[in-house]
């Protein structure tokens, strides 16, 4: 054997294929990797893992077109998952990352294509990789004046469809600003647990404890970390001071206008998240109810809230939220459905090459049903939040509009300015609906979200 392929680079090209052609999602497909793999890796091997899958599926189709115009005696299309997992990620290091020597590049992504069995694709690789390395070739690109979307899902990695989407609804340097922002890592953001420390106190521990610097975010509770913290059982995240969690995420339980009293039902309550937040914003007089129809996001919403010290304080109920129907109406409903997650894709870069305009249709049909189930089971004056990771208008505005032709005076929009902190306000759109969109001045994730109250008896 020539070469040895690192334990970072093996799982990263296995997870990149389990990713692309089985549909997979890579935190699940890198967690059991990691798990078969337990004896070998170390932290910094995860990072680098990482840093190579999710810069591969990030810029997946710029670097694809490269490697087409390289080796065009070959459709790319006709190679193994394995040859075009080494090709696309042994390019990605090659091009986006300064630290990697290319020799290592070519040379691990060639010994990874042999171990896989796949030796006769060995000196097609090889000839392939050192020829990019070299740099030696510039491909031209399509015009940004005469064909646009085409210059802009090449330039930036997206689907033409979805850049045609987008391209039909903002300016052109609007979407330069949104396809870049999908392709930077995400910040790290946590929410720091209030009940039990404050976001002053758990800097100065990061700092002290695990040097890790951070800064304070704009949503009060909400933590910026300049890298990634300790997350094993004895460091400050194991004990519970704190989760990680998008700052928009961490909007969303304000919506709600929680006070004394109220019943809430988190309809989709894994990974928990929102659930633990909406706990934390609560008494004891508040009941929350957790719906979660899959056993394995259950389970991670029962450790977040085990973990951060609320898992007493909740009530879990294992079922599909459409087959859920409380003893009582209920003063609100959570409804963070289902969705393309279109507006998450630097977070899950994946997303881009799974998902299709057709599938967005399907969606919002999906999202419909379990919108009128909500609807159903409030009280008079009770509310639905309804939340999506997503910025498209089949699935934001035109639900609200949906909502306001199917069930005409029953409900009404709330506009979501008098819950949210003055900073957010301005996220608020005039149809009353909290939109972020990708590439923000905050760098949150985008999302969509609306208030509907079912009117009072008397009104």
């Amino acid at each position: 054997m020539s070469a040895k392929v690192t334990i970072s680079r093996l799982i990263a090209f296995d997870a990149f294929v389990a990713v692309m052609e089985n549909n997979r999602k890579p935190d699940d497909v890198l967690e059991e990797l990691y798990a078969a793999h337990a004896k070998d890796i170390k932290r910094v091997d995860r990072n680098l893992t990482k840093e190579i899958l999710f810069g591969g599926l990030r810029w997946y189709k710029k670097i694809y077109w490269i490697l087409q115009q390289t080796s065009k005696k070959r459709d790319l299309k006709t190679v193994t998952p394995q040859v075009r997992a080494a090709l696309i990620l042994g390019t990605y290091q090659i091009f986006y990352m300064d630290r990697i020597p290319d020799r290592a590049a070519v040379n691990e992504s060639v010994e990874y294509v042999r171990q896989k069995g796949e030796a006769s694709a060995v000196p097609f690789v090889n000839g392939v990789l050192r020829q990019i390395a070299r740099r030696a070739e510039y491909f031209t690109k399509p015009d940004k004046k005469t064909k646009p979307v085409e210059y802009l899902a090449l330039q930036f990695s997206h689907p033409d469809w979805l850049v045609k989407r987008w391209h039909d609804r903002f300016k052109f340097e609007r979407m330069e600003t949104m396809l870049e922002a999908n392709l930077q890592p995400p910040p790290i953001f946590i929410r720091v647990n209030t009940k039990k420390i404050t976001p002053q106190e758990l800097q100065d521990h990061l700092l002290r404890d695990e040097q890790v610097q951070s800064e304070k975010g704009s949503l009060k509770g909400c933590v910026i970390l300049k890298k990634h913290p300790d997350l094993s059982l004895e460091s400050l995240f194991g004990k519970g001071f704190f989760t990680i969690q998008d700052q928009a995420s961490q909007i969303i339980p304000y919506l709600l206008g929680i006070k004394d009293g109220l019943t809430i039902v988190d309809a989709a309550a894994g990974p928990g998240g929102k659930l633990t937040h909406m706990r934390e914003l609560s008494n004891d007089s508040v009941k929350i109810i957790a719906i979660e129809k899959g056993e394995s996001q259950m389970e991670r919403a029962r450790q977040t809230a085990r973990r951060l010290g609320c898992e007493e304080q909740i009530e879990w109920i294992l079922k599909d939220f459409m087959e859920f129907n409380p003893e009582q109406p209920v003063d609100r409903v959570l409804l963070d459905a289902p969705c393309t997650g279109l507006g998450v894709l630097r977070r899950h870069p994946e997303g881009k090459w799974h998902k299709s305009e057709a599938g967005i249709k399907e969606l919002s049909k999906q999202q419909r049903l379990l919108i009128e189930h909500a609807l159903g089971m409030l009280k008079p004056n009770g509310e639905m939040v309804y939340s999506v990771c997503s910025f498209e208008p089949d699935e934001t505005e035109s639900q609200a509009k949906w909502i306001k032709e199917t069930f005409g005076d029953k409900f009404e929009l709330v506009s979501p300015v008098s819950r949210l902190p003055d900073y957010f306000k301005r996220y608020v759109t005039r149809d009353n609906i909290l939109m972020i969109y990708a590439g923000n001045q905050d760098d949150m994730d985008g999302f969509g979200a609306f208030i509907i109250r079912r009117k009072g008896e008397n009104t």
